[in-house]
Order: structure tokens, then sequence, then C-alpha cells
């Protein structure tokens, strides 16, 4: 049975679910609005955006009887792409106005998949003694990153409806990601492999019951469908373009040689844990299946045992972490290392260049920008060890609803193409 939601005016009404919602404004104190997100994106620009020259890639190209080679210039800069929001009601996501429409679109979609309502996520805010934090979390395309090829002379042309996440990676799960997970098993120890890990093992020899599971999911996801209408905010973030223009001659680029690499940024929703609850939630545990799950300095975020910060898998809303901030930056990570690669079990959307005239160079490496509860203008990495420092990353930077948002820097790296690609130096 298809489930249609539209909203307009900012009034989200959920069509044969099980509940409504209807304008309250339950938003955080200093909350971020779109065109907040804009701007305080722009005034980071010139910190974060890290541009440079890589070197120079080199093109065959052939017209009749005759080829020569031609090159272009290989560059590197970070793009922001999408915004990352950790929070534990839909009613007080911390992005207000697209944020908070899509938090609540979702939950009513994931209590159809689950065929139950889903309750709010619990924070571990209360008390100090709160080791377990647990939050849902969502990864939405930033505007500014559109607005950023304008600094390059493009066109940034803004969609009126955000299209939301479906079925297509988690069904390339069977046949890709899980032969995956099977050779990364090979480089584990024998003895760890048959003692912490022997049931991932076990599950892996024979998945069939966890497959089972995960297509009754893809078959209840292709049952719904939805519209989220975002006309009036579109119209806002028009606001953002004169500050980009500023950014542009702030950092020396636009137009002329210099050019960006055109990245994944799409007005768009990416990731949102509520759809994803079969997963995000842990009904069913594929991401136990992977080796990081189970192994100490697997996938952590940040470096050496040492480390105060929290593991990246298994990629759920739940993490040990005693303070709120990091328990954030934490979930973020585990979201940023899901919406960029193919085939994960999850329900998402994958972040990657639609533009078809340039040359990528792989690779996985972000950075990030809090905007809420305080927009910074620079960028950081999650990780740091502060074991022994008199402060912790976050302090004085927690918010009072437990939410948070921070925009997800990506390096791209690329070329523009002249033909077809040989080689690069370096």
């Amino acid at each position: 049975m298809s489930i249609s939601i539209i909203f307009r005016n900012r009034i989200a009404m959920a069509i044969g679910g099980a509940s409504v919602y209807c304008g309250l404004s339950l938003a955080p104190a200093q909350a971020i609005t779109t065109p907040g997100v804009v701007t305080g994106t722009a005034m980071a620009f010139p910190s974060c955006l890290s541009y440079q020259v890589e070197g120079v890639c080199f093109f065959l190209r052939c017209k009749l009887v005759a080829c020569w080679i031609e090159t272009s210039i290989k560059i590197s800069h970070y793009n922001p792409d999408v915004v990352v929001s950790t929070y534990n009601d839909p009613l007080r996501h911390p992005w207000v106005d697209i944020g908070n429409i899509v938090s609540k679109t979702m939950s009513t979609a994931g209590s159809s998949i689950l065929g139950k309502v889903l309750d709010s996520s619990g924070g571990g805010l209360e008390t100090s003694s709160a080791f377990t934090n647990y939050k849902s979390a969502d990864a939405i395309g930033n505007p500014a990153g559109m607005l950023a090829n304008m600094v390059a002379g493009g066109n940034a042309i803004m969609p009126s409806s955000l299209p939301i996440p479906g079925i297509k990676e988690l069904s390339k799960f069977p046949s890709q990601e899980l032969p995956e997970i099977g050779r990364q098993w090979v480089s584990v120890p024998q003895e760890i492999a048959n003692t912490v890990a022997s049931d991932a093992k076990k599950t892996l020899q024979a998945p069939m019951e966890l497959l089972s599971s995960v297509q009754t999911i893809l078959k209840s996801v292709q049952g719904i469908g939805q519209i989220i209408e975002v006309a009036e905010t579109v119209q806002e973030i028009s606001s953002g373009v004169e500050a980009f223009q500023k950014a542009a001659s702030i950092v020396g680029v636009g137009g002329g040689s210099m050019f960006f690499c055109p990245g994944g940024a799409s007005l768009a929703v990416h990731y949102q844990s509520d759809l994803d609850s079969p997963f995000w939630r842990g009904y069913i545990p594929v991401e136990m299946l992977y080796p990081q799950s189970w192994i100490p300095g697997l996938g952590e975020v940040g470096n050496g045992f040492t480390q105060t910060w929290g593991p990246t898998y298994p990629r759920s809303g739940e993490v040990i972490q005693t303070h709120p901030v990091k328990a954030s930056a934490v979930l973020s990570e585990r979201v940023a290392s899901i919406i960029y690669k193919s085939a994960q079990p999850h329900i998402y959307t994958k972040v990657e260049p639609s533009s078809s005239g340039y040359k990528y160079f792989s690779n996985q490496t972000f950075k990030w920008q809090m905007l809420h509860p305080k927009v910074e203008s620079g960028c950081v990495n999650f990780g740091s060890n502060d074991a022994i420092a008199l402060t912790t990353f976050g302090d004085g930077k927690t918010d009072s609803g437990d939410g948070y948002s921070w925009n997800l820097w990506k390096k791209y790296i690329c070329c523009k193409k002249k033909g077809i690609f040989l080689f690069s130096v370096p």
C-alpha cells in the first residue's frame, strides 16, 4: 500500500499513518534555520575550503586519424555536502525548518515499516552518570554546497521538494557488501574470530535468515512513497548567494583558470535514522557482521586505545559516551561512513557527484563544522586525543535540548576531463 506524505506551509500530515503533526513549534532555543545554514557555511568557507593544486592529469584525445595528449590541472578542496544532525525528539530537531519537517515525516514512515509507533530517542544528558547515549540522526543535503558552484561561475538549481532515501543501495548488500565482509574476516586472527566473533562467522556462513529479514524490509520500504515540499524554504536560500559571492573574493577563486570539483551536495534527504529504524535501532543486527563491531581498535573515531571518543561500528544509534557533544560527533561519523559508500546495510541515498565532466580520485576524508548550538567559523577533525588534557572536545558547546548539527565538508580531488584518462602526476 502506497503512502504519500505531502507537506505544505510547514504543516505535516501523515496520510494513512498513526499520528498527525500540525505546526507544533518545540524547536530548541537558538535552533538554526536554512538561511543560517547557508550563511554559516559561507562564514567557514575561507578556512574550510583548503583549495590546493595537486598536480596534472593526462588525457588521450583522438579525432579522425590523429591522436594527441592533453592535460588539465589536478586540484583538491573540501565541499560542504551535507548537514548531519543528531537529536532525541523529532519535534526538537536543531535544524528548525527543513530538518523539523523531515524528522517528523520519517518518524511516521519508520512506524509504517516496523508496524508500530516509534518512541523518541533517549539521550544521556540528564545525569552525569549516564554512559549510554541513544539518538536519532539524519543527513540532509546542504543547499550551500550547491551554491558553492556559483563561486566557480556555475548555476545552482534549487528543487522545490526533497527526495528521500530508497532501497537502491540496500538491495545491493547481499551481492556486493556481504562477500566483502567475508573478505575482511580473512585478515582477522583465527583465535579472535573463533572466540569473540563466532556468532558473526556463523551468520556469514549461513546468511539465509538474515537475508530474509533484509528482503522483508525491502518490500516494506517499496510500499512507502514520500513527497516533502519545501518551496517556501528554498526561496529563503537565495539570501545566501551574496554571502558566497563575498566568500569567493576572500579566497581568490571564481572564474578564470580556477575551478571547483562539483561535490555531491544536493537538496535531498540522504539518511534519516527513523526511516532506517530496522538497522539503526538494531532490530536487524546486520552491523554485527563487520569485524570492526567486535575488535577494539578497528574503525574507531580517533587513534589508539587511549582515545576518548567511541567506535564507528556498529553503525547504530547507541554509543557509550559521557560527553553529549562527543556522542553526537561519533554518531555523525557513523552516518558519514554509510552515505559515502555503496551497498551498505541501511536505507539511504549515496552522496556522490553527478557531473560527468570531471575525473575524480577516490578518498574518504572529512572535516566538520559545528552549526548548532554554536555556529563556528572553522572546521575540525573528530578524534583528537584529549585523554590527559584539562578540557575535552565540546566543553562549553553542549545544548540543553541535546540536539546538534554539523556541516560535513568532504574532500574532493579531481581534474577536468579532456578525453580518455591516462594517468596523473602525482
